[in-house]
């Protein structure tokens, strides 16, 4: 009934990998709800939605399921009245009469799907304009109908949604990427050799999963079956890719596409070395001192370059590498050919230029270190005083023990990342010149407050050092943001002084007679507090008359992330954690009791919290009612060698999603599986279980 070849390019190939993905797509297009619905598949360029949607667009089940079939591809740049033209001939299945004279061809096509049960395909969605122009046409009765879109843009399918949760493809796993790639080498019936097999495979696995990548490579590898090209190709999988210039344009396509913010957002990450998992943390504070992101609530920019770094995800042109137990992202990559991309775009807009591109061959991968110039000015002239020096890990300089003599003529650094490199005691004379930096991360023996309190634009303030010099002079840095540092005793604050910007501070190591609300108010906006209460000096033994007794603890009242390192557990601070309303992130490490080794909780309720890692407390017994973590989505358990059980109140938590038990005594582990099975019985439901021991 309808001409497909006509709005459908001619691709032949019988993509691997998706039939389990067909198979789920297609029991909801024929069942699921009675009114009209929409179906999103969601991926990256070369993944393979589009083979995903013609698999599907012709399944016999599909044919015989649907009154009427449609494709037609939309793409960035199209003509809302062709494309309906395009679909009417196809409903219709009138190729010969003349519809170009229609005034107004959505009316006819909106008749003529009336009463049917109709399925359309359309092909490369990209904005909410689109789709807004299109649903017009299509009219929603209760007959079943679907309309499939594939898009690369998550939030494309997001604002399409109605019933149905947007089908995210995924990249193919190593045992499907090698299926793919035997295939299309040595076509259907005919196998591998063995002496090509396993470099057959790690081929495959260089090429990530993208199964276009693996269509490209397998011609190559096709015409020369020997082991030793095969492996030339594995170590420069992007290199021998043949169609190269149209997966830029493909790129280039997404790359248009984005929001004019997430641009220089994306080029920067392709700064990065080729496959390096870059820290999400660092990332996004990274970007802020770029002046990257810009709000003008200056105490949101965290949150909003996380949104930066989820747009660029859904856009798929940046991938989540790991997750944090939390479900936080923890590292994410961008792939060989958006990296690819990323450096074209560097060099032609100018965005920055590699100058010093120093390796040792025989230092590790992970111990290097990698430098960037950023020019401001734009301009193709080399002016030192203009220009910014950015410092990412991945490979290694020269002097790789004192790296301030190339900073002598940078005046604008804003980003230093050095804590991989152990420095040497030059800091106090490389920092004087160095007034306008925004993020610096070092690694030092001493470490002075005092030779960073000139920089008054410093945001964030990572180290790394055996002996921390405290100065009162750190107050005076009105605009920092993070100050991460190993641990150092809190100086004395003046009284008229207020950090506004501060959000995270640690390790601190302080006295319960410092932890004042007058205190904690010069900090007003602190979220995430790592924590020393220091109150027994080298004697543990003193708990007996430590000041944690009888008074009531007080913290910053905004805390979302509370750590708390060497201290006894009492039920008056137990309280005064309980009392933070906001508090979502709890982590208690080397924690003590005195007397019986038991944690009872009592009636005390931890409202927001929604993850709490426990590791080497103390306790023989642990007790909670059902109430105790009414929100709790992740329970992590590490090093408590002592502990018996988790409370099986816990299996009364309709919230929790995740248990992590690591090396513990067996019956913890159990506690956790019992859990777990006590909920899936009760509810249908089964929640993560990982329990996981170092091997003796």
């Amino acid at each position: 009934m309808e001409n497909f070849e006509e709005s459908y390019p001619s691709i032949d190939e019988e993509l691997v990998g998706f039939d389990d993905d067909a198979e789920n797509i297609l029991e909801y297009l024929i069942s699921g709800v009675n009114d009209l619905d929409f179906v999103s598949i969601v991926g990256m360029a070369g993944i393979g939605k589009t083979a995903l949607a013609r698999k599907i667009y012709n399944n016999r089940i599909i044919i015989e399921h649907f009154d009427v079939r449609a494709w037609c591809s939309v793409s960035q740049t199209y003509n809302r009245r062709e494309l309906v033209l395009q679909i009417l001939k196809q409903i219709t299945g009138d190729h010969r009469s003349n519809y170009v004279n229609l005034d107004y061809p959505e009316d006819i096509l909106r008749k003529c799907l009336y009463g049917k049960r109709y399925f359309i395909v359309l092909d490369n969605m990209w904005d909410g304009k689109a789709w807004d122009d299109f649903l017009s046409c299509f009219p929603d009765t209760v007959c079943r109908s679907r309309i499939m879109i594939t898009t690369r843009d998550e939030g494309m399918a997001s604002y399409v949604k109605r019933h149905s949760d947007p089908y995210l493809l995924p990249f193919l796993n190593d045992e499907r990427s090698w299926e793919l790639l035997e295939m299309r080498v040595f076509q259907r019936g005919n196998s591998c050799p063995l002496e090509l097999v396993k470099v057959g495979q790690l081929v495959a696995k260089k090429c990530k999963g993208i199964p276009s990548l693996i269509i490209m490579i397998a011609e190559i590898l096709s015409r020369e079956r020997e082991a030793s090209s095969w492996l030339k190709v594995a170590y420069d999988v992007s290199s021998y890719v043949s169609d190269k210039e149209m997966s830029m344009k493909m790129l280039q396509s997404s790359y248009d596409h984005l929001p004019d913010h997430l641009k220089p957002c994306l080029l920067y990450m392709g700064l990065f070395p080729k496959n390096y998992k870059i820290p999400v943390s660092d990332l996004l504070k990274w970007w802020i001192a770029e002046e990257f992101v810009q709000n003008i609530d200056t105490l949101k920019l965290e949150e909003l370059s996380e949104i930066y770094l989820r747009d660029l995800v859904g856009s798929n042109l940046v991938v989540v590498s790991r997750t944090r137990s939390n479900g936080k992202m923890k590292r994410c990559i961008v792939l060989d050919q958006v990296h690819e991309f990323c450096l074209r775009k560097i060099t032609e807009e100018k965005f920055m230029q590699l100058i010093v591109p120093y390796s040792y061959p025989d230092q590790p991968e992970e111990q290097r270190l990698c430098m960037y110039i950023q020019d401001r000015t734009m301009t193709s002239d080399f002016k030192e005083s203009d220009q910014e020096f950015i410092v990412h890990p991945k490979f290694s300089i020269l002097d790789h023990k004192n790296p301030f003599r190339l900073l002598n003529n940078l005046k604008l650094v804003r980003v230093l990342h050095l804590l991989d490199i152990y420095l040497d005691n030059s800091l106090p004379t490389a920092f004087q010149s160095l007034a306008h930096l925004r993020y610096l991360s070092i690694f030092v023996k001493a470490f002075d407050f005092k030779w960073v309190s000139h920089l008054l634009h410093l945001q964030t303030l990572r180290v790394r050092s055996s002996y921390i010099m405290i100065s009162p002079a750190i107050w005076k840095m009105s605009k920092l943001r993070h100050v991460d540092i190993n641990e150092f005793p809190v100086p004395v604050c003046e009284d008229h002084i207020v950090l506004h910007n501060l959000k995270t501070l640690g390790m601190c190591s302080m006295s319960v007679a410092d932890m004042t609300r007058k205190f904690w108010d010069k900090f007003p906006n602190v979220e995430e507090l790592r924590l020393h209460i220091n109150e027994f000096g080298d004697h543990i033994s003193d708990y007996s008359s430590s000041a944690l007794m009888n008074l009531d603890i007080i913290f910053p009242s905004r805390l979302k992330c509370l750590s708390l390192t060497e201290i006894f557990l009492t039920d008056e601070l137990v309280s005064s954690i309980a009392k933070l309303q906001c508090l979502e992130t709890l982590k208690l490490s080397e924690i003590y009791f005195t007397g019986e080794k038991h944690w009872d909780l009592g009636d005390n309720t931890f409202e927001q919290l929604k993850f709490l890692k426990l590791h080497r407390v103390f306790m023989t017994k642990w007790s909670c009612s059902e109430d105790s973590f009414p929100c709790l989505e992740c329970l992590v358990v590490r090093n408590c060698s002592k502990l018996e059980e988790i409370p099986d109140t816990f299996a009364e938590n309709f919230s929790l999603r995740l248990i992590k038990v690591i090396d513990c005594s067996d019956s913890v582990g159990n506690s956790a599986v019992k859990i777990n099975g006590v909920i899936e019985e009760s509810c249908g439901i089964s929640i993560q279980v990982h329990i996981s021991k170092k091997d003796k």
